[in-house]
């Protein structure tokens, strides 16, 4: 979508295979949109901290915004890690320069840039996230375009937060299919040898188990086993929809 500063509904379409795709797709538009609103190029990263605590950092393309991303949250001492904790920053090298952190105005400038400015993305789940971006030009980011990016982080927050979501219900809904497949197949094997051997359903369950430990194999293989010598080979699983 394009995005122009507008409509509380507003939202970036983003997809990805994992967490750090997610985060890239986001920060592609990012970069995109941003550039556009400041009238020359801007870099973008995003640090996507997930629940366990492993941070991700990416951008469009590996370089020196993404590098310095990564160093500011490794060590705590620029916006970046700031953000990461709730809380705006603005780093207006040159003219204005941030006294708390000298060694980040170092490198900032060091990597050729002039101002940076990064934005909390309030996301859930045990999820944060600071989206950074750079600019070659001195005070870039000041209060007009800082605004604009404020409420662009907002839109960008959301974003992310419906994309993690849908990313975590699919792999709820997997794990639910996968163990819907197995218990289809156990109790079917469990059937056979129910049929075989006269015995209940208890019984022939550990009989199931006996043989997966002797074998060093899952319960499941151990049935589908079962199940491809006989005549109508391992039973599909059905999911009905819920009306």
């Amino acid at each position: 979508m394009t995005w122009r500063g507008s409509g509380s509904g507003a939202l970036l379409d983003i997809h990805g295979h994992s967490e750090a795709a997610l985060a890239r797709a986001l920060v592609r538009i990012a970069a995109a949109e941003v550039s556009d609103l400041a009238g020359s190029p801007v870099e973008g990263t995003v640090t996507l901290v997930r629940p366990d605590g492993t941070p991700c950092t990416v951008a469009p393309a590996e370089g020196t915004g993404v590098e310095l991303s990564r160093w500011d949250q490794r060590t705590g001492t620029g916006p970046t890690a700031r953000a990461l904790g709730g809380r705006l920053s603005v780093v207006l090298n040159h003219r204005c320069p941030d006294p708390r952190w000298p060694e980040y105005v170092g490198n900032l400038t060091a990597a050729g840039f002039r101002s940076a400015v990064a934005v909390p993305l309030r996301l859930e789940r045990g999820y944060s996230a600071a989206l950074t971006f750079y600019s070659a030009t001195a005070n870039m980011f000041a209060p007009d375009l800082g605004c604009k990016v404020l409420v662009f982080s907002g839109v960008a927050a959301k974003s992310l937060r419906l994309a993690l979501k849908h990313r975590a219900d699919l792999a709820v809904s997997a794990e639910h299919r996968a163990s819907l497949a197995s218990r289809t197949a156990i109790d079917t094997a469990c059937g056979v040898i129910m049929g075989q051997n006269q015995c209940s359903y208890e019984t022939a369950l550990q009989i199931l188990t006996q043989v997966s430990k002797q074998r060093n194999l899952k319960v499941r293989e151990v049935a589908e086993d079962l199940l491809r010598a006989m005549p109508g080979g391992v039973p599909a699983a059905y999911f009905k929809a819920r009306g």
